[in-house]
């Protein structure tokens, strides 16, 4: 097995395989779920470019850093597609922290979180998605990445 590879159970061992259990017995209980994979990368990540996810590496999407160019210690020059993927992402974080469903907007009507970046078609291109719940019998999630 190569290091790649031994990372990658690892990683699945300690990470991925624990947060499909609590999602599971979470989605069990009749509890409304959802639950990501953030396999997105800028091509200014510190990290050279691969398949598969870092952890941590939403944190700036979360926070919305990409929008306002980074920060002391995520400063990057980030893309028109950074963001983008970056207002999906507090879209979704957002909707569900007021509604308890990351495609519901509430009463308030979905306006860009950056109007400053990009054509009208480009602010607006994740729109679009919605974000499935998880349940055991299907087991969906939403898979943000490049592909």
């Amino acid at each position: 097995m190569g290091e790649d590879s031994t990372m990658e159970a690892l990683s699945d061992g300690h990470t991925v395989a624990p947060i499909i259990k609590v999602a599971y017995l979470h989605a069990r209980r009749g509890a409304k779920t959802y639950m990501f994979h953030f396999g997105y990368q800028s091509k200014e990540s510190e990290y050279p470019q691969r398949l598969g996810s870092v952890r941590g590496e939403d944190l700036p999407y979360i926070f919305g850093l990409p929008l306002v160019q980074g920060g002391p210690v995520f400063a990057q020059n980030y893309s028109r597609q950074d963001m983008g993927v970056n207002e999906a992402v507090l879209n979704f974080v957002t909707n569900f922290c007021k509604t308890g469903d990351p495609n519901e907007a509430g009463h308030q009507q979905a306006q860009p979180l950056h109007p400053d970046y990009g054509t009208a078609k480009e602010r607006t291109r994740f729109r679009l998605i919605t974000w499935d719940t998880y349940e055991t019998t299907t087991q969906q999630y939403l898979s943000i990445s490049k592909d």
